[in-house]
């Protein structure tokens, strides 16, 4: 039964069918293995949790999430190799999947997950889903992973009602965007509708690092390359002295140090002060502080801003990373299958509840993310999701950089261009580029 947090995150899918599928097996205690452990992607997978032991009698699912990207796929890494791997596992689609998909190399002959194209043909998936998505889950025609959500990565979230209030518009190019945190920093009244007497342009938490490569390489090289480009770059096919990637990271770095003197840049920064000491969540957070204006970061953080109490009609909204409109950077959790999964029937089922209509309408409300089904009205979710569902559906799509580049290639970037933007300097990440783009493996696919 559901408790009373259950309770109210499940009236989120009023209406929906708890009823389990026909002919199912799937009792017993089930292990998944993510990194959703903070705002609305926490309560998105405890609402899936709840639906699922809804659904499947005397099935109990034991959530082992993992706090940070990074530390969980380093857990199961280790897992696997000790042949105790999970009943399923997160993993984004593309590179990040296909690390246990080629453990040779070459091909899938020594695949650690299942082949779930049987399994997604006899349940309607294979018809139900957006074909795009499911070819970055696929390996040779072959699919590996069960895409639950896709996420738009170049995106800006921004204070609505302080926008309204002061005639602002959401800057559209990334001159705009310099141009607007000037303005910013230079307001008095500005400054002073935050609490801390400081009012950033951008908040961002870059504890871990990737936050900042994200904004540089998925948004900033995106909006100055274009689509075509920032693929075919990511994929190996281009020159690391190429001048588009000079152009990107010398806005990155006008962000980050609040204009073009690099003396100090904590001290003139455009994002909030403490960005390097806190995480992606505290850095978005600001927004709900009233501490920073706009927030550059993929659309969990919408699940996550509601999850704090903000209304998305009135108090924030969200719009294309300037300079990137008409295309959407995407990525999609997918959950895998592993050989050896200790109950294989109940991964399955819950595999199923994630894949259902009514499954996929609860979970993508609560975690801000878009549903991969084609098949389910956008009017099950809010203007925020609609608006960005039709330009998931009209615009030209690339994927992120964990699906175009795999972990063990330039796996030191976010570090390196922390610390090359630290010294107030372009210079330390182009040598790293430089010196590992050719690295980059062709045809993952």
């Amino acid at each position: 039964m559901l408790d009373a947090r259950g309770a109210l995150l499940f009236a989120a899918c009023v209406g929906c069918s708890a009823s389990p599928e026909p002919g199912y097996e799937g009792a017993g205690s089930v292990e998944i293995f993510s990194w959703w452990t903070s705002g609305g992607e926490a309560d998105a997978l405890e609402a899936i949790i709840d639906l699922h032991e809804e659904r499947i009698p005397d099935s109990t699912v034991v959530n082992a999430s993992v706090e940070f990207a990074d530390k969980a796929r380093d857990q199961l890494q280790r897992r696997m190799e000790a042949g105790a791997p999970p009943d399923l596992f997160q993993a984004n689609i593309g590179a990040d999947l296909f690390k246990w998909v080629l453990l040779n190399g070459t091909d899938d002959a020594d695949a650690r997950v299942e082949d779930l194209t049987d399994i997604a043909r006899e349940r309607g998936w294979l018809d139900a889903f957006d074909p795009d998505v499911l070819a970055a889950a696929s390996f040779d025609g072959k699919l590996y992973g069960l895409p639950v959500n896709v996420h738009r990565i170049n995106s800006l979230f921004y204070r609505r009602d302080l926008f309204e209030t002061y005639e602002l518009e959401p800057p559209q190019t990334l001159d705009e965007l310099v141009e607007l945190c000037e303005r910013i920093r230079k307001s008095d009244e500005l400054q002073a509708e935050s609490p801390t007497g400081r009012m950033a342009c951008l908040g961002l938490g870059n504890k871990w690092d990737w936050t900042l490569s994200m904004v540089t390489f998925e948004m900033i090289f995106l909006a100055v390359a274009g689509p075509e480009y920032y693929e075919s770059f990511w994929l190996g096919e281009q020159s690391a002295d190429d001048p588009q990637l000079e152009q990107a990271l010398d806005y990155a770095l006008q962000l980050y140090c609040g204009g073009d003197d690099t003396s100090d840049c904590k001290a003139t920064t455009y994002f909030n002060r403490d960005f390097g000491d806190v995480d992606w969540d505290v850095g978005v957070g600001t927004l709900i502080e009233k501490s920073a204006m706009m927030a550059p970061m993929g659309d969990w953080t919408k699940g996550y801003l509601e999850a704090e109490g903000l209304d998305s009609d009135t108090e924030f909204g969200v719009v294309t990373f300037p300079g990137s409109g008409g295309t959407c950077v995407i990525t999609a959790d997918t959950f895998g299958l592993p050989i050896g999964a200790p109950n294989r029937a109940g991964a399955i089922a819950l595999l199923e509840t994630f894949a259902s209509v009514e499954g996929q309408i609860l979970f993508n409300r609560l975690k801000g993310s878009v549903t991969p089904r084609t098949d389910i009205a956008p009017t099950e979710f809010d203007d925020m999701t609609q608006s960005v569902l039709d330009d998931f559906a009209t615009g030209t799509r690339v994927e992120a950089l964990s699906g175009l580049l795999p972990g063990d290639v330039m796996s030191d970037l976010a570090s390196e261009l922390r610390a090359s933007f630290e010294a107030g300097t372009i210079d330390i990440v182009r040598t790293y580029i430089r010196a590992n783009y050719d690295s980059i493996p062709r045809d993952l696919r």
